[in-house]
């Protein structure tokens, strides 16, 4: 691992264990009794820190090996903590947990589409599908089955090639081999 990667790496499980913490201060709040996103969340965002954490651990130096500091973990503990003041309805509560939850998938993409290790990147395309489809699931109880989604690639190679297709049959010679 780089330097770069290490940062990378560190701020995925910074916003894990914050996705984390948001969901388990909100479920100790009034207005969710017996909401299991809230709880799949925390989960998913725990396995998440964890991967990443024993990735940091497997590293040569021992300077990149260090969890999480007492200080993030209190920041992401008082952030977690204004956010159920401030957003103390059911509604509120699970947009703001979406929005992190997205940030956390966004951070996913970008570590899968880096990672060199092919079980570190199994394991994360792994948690990402399930983020993805807790987010999916927020999206829809939030927007009330209303769901947007981003188109995940591009048009496919038939759709880009199209029209361009006969002229390149006899023009290029060395194709014909």
């Amino acid at each position: 691992m780089i330097d770069p990667e290490v940062a990378r790496l560190r701020r995925l499980r910074d916003e894990a264990l914050l996705v984390r913490q948001i969901a388990r201060t909100f479920e100790s709040s009034q207005w969710a009794a017996n909401e299991s996103l809230l709880d799949r969340c925390g989960c998913a965002s725990w396995r998440i820190a964890r991967v990443i954490s024993g990735r940091l651990r497997g590293h040569p130096y021992a300077e990149y090996q260090k969890d999480a500091s007492a200080v993030s973990r209190g920041a992401s503990a008082l952030r977690a903590y204004c956010l159920s003041l401030t957003h103390n309805s059911r509604a509120k509560g699970l947009t703001v947990l979406e929005a992190h939850v997205n940030a956390l998938s966004r951070l996913l993409d970008d570590a899968i589409c880096l990672a060199w290790s092919s079980d570190f990147s199994e394991a994360l395309s792994r948690a990402h599908a399930e983020i993805k489809s807790l987010s999916g699931a927020l999206a829809k109880d939030n927007r009330g089955g209303e769901v947007h989604e981003r188109p995940a690639m591009g048009p496919t190679r038939s759709e880009m090639v199209g029209d361009l297709g006969p002229a390149l049959e006899g023009d290029w010679p060395y194709l014909a081999l």
